[in-house]
């Protein structure tokens, strides 16, 4: 039985990670959750990304956010789908949460295999770039973008919601990490039940271990989905209602378009088991739009 110091501290956390929008007042990092740092540079990872720019993907700077008097920019790829061949819209989210570098890290390889003729792809990255730089979940301010999407009060959030108007994406996926031991993906209730089994199995098929359990401790069934239902719609509508907090799966709900949040395991030493399923799912679902 947990003792009473580690059930404060679960409930502290979960009351910052969950009921609070703005929890601190910088890009502060997080020391008690079990993360291992992977190798992350933000200069080096966008000048990667730009050396991409080309005959398949246009890249460009969507925005910029400052801070300490530094310009953090935050990318927009887009693939140039084949003449005649029109396709459906995927979006992908990834560095929403900055400390989740495992998201971030799988985009240039995602880029440089990605088959645009399965789909027209859109990737912004770093969502949070400030956060991305400082290992931290909050952007500059201390907000966590990925519970601002019912007032908009962070730059980052407004750049997503404007990339949506825009794009007009089909299906999306956002790129996370958690603290569970393996991994697993939420779906909002626009993803068809078995699209998302066939997601899953796309992901253990490619040698991911998927989750039993996910972050909360709730049974996943099958493993790897967190899949949509009534009490979970209900929450989640009482949390915006009250707390004025959404995530963007959430918001995709919204809009009626299906998305997949997936949640690899912040704990893993080995980069490129945390890198691969984030790459997997991506191409997954493209091949099945």
């Amino acid at each position: 039985m947990p003792s009473l110091a580690t059930l404060r501290r679960d409930l502290a956390n979960f009351a910052r990670y969950h009921l609070v929008q703005r929890a601190e007042t910088h890009p502060a990092r997080t020391d008690d959750m079990g993360i291992v740092p992977l190798p992350f540079d933000l200069d080096a990872y966008v000048e990667r990304l730009r050396s991409l720019d080309g005959a398949r993907f246009e890249v460009s700077e969507e925005a910029r956010v400052e801070y300490r008097g530094r310009a953090h920019p935050i990318l927009c790829a887009r693939s140039r789908a084949p003449a005649g061949r029109p396709s459906k819209t995927l979006l992908v989210l990834a560095g929403v949460h900055g400390n989740e570098h495992a998201g971030l890290l799988a985009v240039p390889p995602l880029l440089e295999r990605f088959d645009v003729e399965r789909a027209r792809l859109v990737v912004l990255t770093p969502v949070n770039p400030v956060g991305a730089a400082e290992l931290s979940r909050f952007n500059a301010e201390g907000y966590d973008v990925n519970r601002d999407f019912v007032r908009f009060a962070t730059p980052e959030a407004r750049v997503v919601r404007d990339v949506f108007d825009r794009e007009r994406p089909d299906f999306v996926v956002s790129l996370h990490e958690g603290p569970q031991d393996a991994t697993f993906m939420f779906a909002n209730r626009f993803v068809d039940p078995g699209l998302a089994r066939a997601l899953c199995g796309a992901l253990a098929a490619g040698g991911t271990a998927l989750a039993e359990r996910d972050y909360f401790g709730l049974r996943l069934t099958p493993p790897g989905l967190s899949a949509s239902s009534r009490t979970g719609r209900a929450v989640t509508k009482l949390w915006a209602l009250t707390l004025g907090m959404k995530a963007s799966i959430a918001y995709s709900e919204d809009r009626a378009i299906p998305e997949i949040v997936l949640e690899s395991s912040w704990r893993m030493p080995d980069l490129q088991a945390r890198v691969r399923p984030h790459v997997d799912l991506v191409n997954a679902v493209a091949a099945r739009l």
